[in-house]
């Protein structure tokens, strides 16, 4: 009878304590907010948003790309005596002195450059080649970048270069036709050649028509929201963020931040951080509307996959390097924004 008791009495404990576990499981994750979103943001109406999506545009935008970059792998150049101009590809050898004393990261020899297409670290070395001649000898001085980060002991200082032009060259195009597409990739016809690229990058596809869904439901969404204004210390904390992973990308092409956002986004970097920062209050404020929140259990169940969507193989990594509570809150973003993409109408 003892036994019967205290086996019943050990049940009830191991029942009550699995009880705990899950309840502690189920509970919702509190996040610490930078901004109240409904101080910021008046919403407007988020489901049922329409909007036009050109998936053709996208695709041959894609193909054509895939076929330039097919043809410039396949341009040969041949050497001229006339001047260097616009996609001539210019061999040199170049030497550049700062202070007096050559610098090895800034000298090299048999460089070759395809004027309209490469870039230089330093801004302005390009534009020096225009106009050159297989023979000729330039010197001239530069400007090492402010933001100069692989030998930050040189940034901001003049450079002084010794060009010297080994050959100009200009490129051998050539032309798209079924007789290019049968002698370099063994199609019949040039439509051949387009569909089996459209099969190769397929995926890249589906992943561009799904991005221009998205921008285009975004833009419109804020459209029927008003942003009231912006929490401040917040914002400067994105617009450094922000000003760091874009640099690496503007520096790859030799411009500004600013010129880069100009070139791709068609706004300042001014306005393309309040953009996105207006677009992440709006999410926010859905999410409060919504009452979406994140327990402890789905947390640990998206991870794997949330990180990995952002790139990160090892979830452990991710969280080390951005934190629970911040991966929380975005959790919670991307949760509202999938309510505004379900409801969506796509035409």
């Amino acid at each position: 009878m003892k036994k019967n008791i205290l086996k019943k009495i050990s049940i009830g404990l191991l029942s009550a304590a699995m009880m705990v576990s899950m309840t502690a499981c189920n509970t919702k994750i509190k996040v610490n907010y930078d901004y109240n979103a409904e101080d910021y943001v008046t919403l407007g109406e988020y489901k049922g948003i329409e909007v036009s999506v050109d998936t053709d545009a996208i695709e041959n935008n894609l193909i054509n790309t895939r076929i330039q970059n097919d043809l410039e792998s396949n341009t040969t150049y041949v050497e001229t005596t006339r001047a260097a101009q616009a996609d001539d590809k210019v061999t040199i050898d170049f030497k550049g002195s700062i202070g007096g004393e050559q610098v090895s990261g800034f000298s090299d020899n048999d460089y070759s450059i395809v004027l309209g297409k490469d870039t230089f670290t330093v801004e302005g070395f390009v534009d020096e080649l225009y106009g050159v001649k297989s023979g000729d000898v330039k010197v001239v001085t530069l400007t090492v970048p402010e933001d100069f980060s692989d030998a930050p002991e040189y940034a901001g200082r003049k450079i002084v270069f010794e060009i010297t032009v080994k050959t100009v060259a200009q490129p051998n195009v050539p032309m798209i036709t079924d007789t290019y597409a049968k002698e370099y990739y063994n199609y019949d016809t040039v439509a051949e050649y387009r569909e089996s690229i459209k099969n190769e990058i397929q995926d890249t596809i589906d992943e561009k028509v799904t991005e221009a869904k998205k921008q285009a439901v975004l833009t419109k969404l804020q459209e029927r929201c008003t942003i009231k204004g912006y929490p401040e210390d917040y914002l400067a904390t994105k617009t450094s963020d922000y000003e760091q992973s874009i640099k690496f990308y503007s520096m790859m092409q030799g411009i500004t931040v600013d010129e880069y956002c100009q070139k791709t986004f068609n706004m300042s970097f001014d306005d393309y951080v309040k953009k996105a920062v207006a677009q992440e209050m709006i999410l926010q404020a859905i999410a409060d509307k919504e009452n979406i929140s994140i327990k402890d259990y789905d947390y640990k169940g998206e991870l794997p996959q949330f990180a990995k969507d952002r790139g990160y193989s090892d979830k452990d990594s991710f969280v080390e390097k951005y934190g629970k509570d911040k991966i929380v809150k975005n959790m919670i973003i991307q949760k509202a924004q999938d309510i505004v993409m379900d409801n969506a109408v796509y035409k």
